[in-house]
């Protein structure tokens, strides 16, 4: 399980201005899965902006002066991923190596 959590005050950030301050929360959790013979599955499930509260409004300086309202956005995302095929090393475990360094 991981949580983070980001504040940035208003302020100048290099050619933005931030007019309000704004704080946003995220979690994720994830589980792997042995299948054996078949690899292992891995799932990352993720809330981003947990809260719903980053807001983002600003002034982005140039050839000309934008104002950016961005609304909060929840996102819920699921990642999987499927390790097949791993290949066992004759280096791991109590003992590894010990044949090449009497062979040497």
């Amino acid at each position: 399980m991981n949580a983070d959590i980001e504040w940035a005050t208003k302020g100048e950030y290099n050619n933005f201005h931030i007019t309000k301050p704004r704080i946003f929360g995220s979690i994720g959790l994830q589980k792997d899965f042995s299948l054996r013979r078949l690899g292992s599955l891995t799932a990352d499930l993720r809330c981003i902006d947990l809260f719903n509260t980053n807001k983002t409004d600003a002034i982005i300086y140039g050839y000309r002066d934008l104002t950016v309202h961005n609304p909060a956005r929840r996102t819920f995302l699921l990642d999987l991923t499927w390790k097949f095929n791993e290949a066992r090393s004759k280096y791991r475990g109590s003992g590894a190596g010990d044949k090449q360094k009497a062979r040497m």
